[in-house]
């Protein structure tokens, strides 16, 4: 068993971090984004990277499931959004365009939601994670998979290429995903252990037993999603204020032209 503080090297992700920095770069000379942008797109990539090559890999697989789990809310809770929102308008509307017919339903609200509940709950069965952190490929494959259902979940969010969905169906689309996920958080946080390879790991980083390591990964888990889905509703009721003034002032101003003010 290595040292938890040593760090750890999965290509497959340093590549994929690369290939989209310069796809991003590429896009970026004819369709330059701000600093904020180009700001939140850099986070998306670094976190992505550093949670999956550094000594936090190396607890996760070797130590605690709380890394583990502090991993998949960082590669699908954080980075994807942070990836759509460093996006212009324009490189949103040539994904959407690239993705065509497929992207355009597989983004729908009505199917996202199902599809990332499913697999969020999937990745976390006792049999499938003890398999994925049996097998290497099988974990790289657990994380592309959190990366993928990540992006396919916030992009009816954040995408406004072309905005299908009002604001007050995103809000709804947010609380329905908090709701539908807070039972595993707490799942973890009230059983007994569940996976099999935690319990069987000979040592035990900072004395943490293997009940309380998925106990606190479950208050982790929980925590961090009451956190993240509050502050996008909060976001989207200001959008949603900030629309009806509009539509109330564009109203008044028709009313105006004909008359009838």
């Amino acid at each position: 068993m290595s040292s938890p503080w040593a760090p750890t090297f999965e290509p497959l992700f340093v590549v994929g971090g690369a290939a989209s920095a310069w796809a991003y770069a590429r896009a970026a000379r004819s369709d330059p984004p701000g600093r904020a942008r180009i700001a939140a797109f850099t986070a998306g990539i670094l976190l992505i990277v550093l949670a999956l090559n550094s000594p936090l890999e190396t607890i996760a697989v070797d130590y605690l499931l709380l890394f583990h789990l502090l991993q998949n809310v960082i590669i699908s809770d954080w980075a994807p959004p942070l990836l759509i929102l460093g996006l212009t308008p324009g490189m949103r509307a040539g994904i959407a365009g690239r993705g065509g017919r497929p992207l355009a339903f597989f983004t729908r609200p009505a199917i996202a939601l199902p599809i990332w509940l499913i697999g969020w709950y999937a990745v976390h069965l006792g049999g499938v994670y003890d398999a994925a952190l049996r097998n290497p490929i099988l974990l790289n494959g657990e994380h592309l998979f959190m990366i993928a259902i990540g992006l396919l979940f916030w992009w009816p969010v954040l995408s406004d290429a072309p905005r299908a969905v009002p604001t007050l169906g995103r809000i709804a689309y947010i609380f329905a995903a908090f709701v539908g996920s807070a039972f595993l958080g707490l799942a973890l946080t009230f059983a007994p252990p569940l996976y099999g390879y935690y319990e069987d790991l000979p040592v035990r980083l900072w004395g943490i037993s293997a009940a309380q390591d998925q106990n606190l990964g479950g208050i982790l888990m929980t925590t961090e999603q009451a956190i993240v889905f509050f502050a996008v509703i909060v976001w989207l009721l200001v959008v949603l204020f900030r629309e009806e003034d509009e539509a109330e002032r564009e109203l008044q101003a028709r009313q105006r032209a004909e008359g009838l003010l």
